[in-house]
């Protein structure tokens, strides 16, 4: 019998608890700046300005979402699998166009993982392009230079 109760999530290390910890304690001095500049009132404002002030906003809605998930984890409770994300555990080989193969695991928390360079989070461009992707099948996803090709080799659901 599972002694750990339901709907709770992994136990974390003390060096993942740690690294959690700073991680919110660093969004949350983030959060009270952006809050404190969006709350800012410019006597002259230019489409700049507003571009600047739409940015930061963009940026509060993206800290607060990592500070809800670590707050989360840290309790203990397990972060849910979106209908539309692969899950959690989930094995994937993927060929790139340059020919290299890389076989990585899907995690919603990356510090979940024993080797962040081999994992991939479920919401990143290549975690959702791998939504329901099949081996033999092609990807494309936007990467940070442009449009970036891949076959799926395989899928491992946990």
């Amino acid at each position: 019998m599972n002694d750990q109760p339901s709907g709770r999530g992994p136990r974390l290390t003390a060096e993942i608890r740690r690294r959690l910890e700073q991680e919110l304690a660093e969004l949350s001095s983030r959060r009270h700046e952006l809050v404190e500049a969006i709350g800012e009132n410019d006597a002259v404002e230019d489409y700049g300005d507003q571009a600047q002030r739409l940015e930061r906003v963009d940026d509060l809605g993206r800290v607060t979402d990592r500070i809800r998930e670590i707050t989360e984890v840290l309790a203990g409770r397990t972060v849910r699998s979106a209908a539309n994300a692969l899950p959690d555990g989930t094995e994937v080989t993927v060929r790139f166009s340059d020919g290299t193969t890389t076989t990585m695991l899907v995690v919603a928390i990356p510090e979940e993982a024993l080797d962040p360079t081999q994992t991939v989070t479920r919401d990143s461009p290549l975690g959702r392009a791998l939504v329901g992707a099949r081996a033999g099948e092609r990807i494309t996803y936007r990467g940070p230079d442009g449009e970036i090709a891949a076959e799926v080799v395989a899928v491992r659901l946990p």
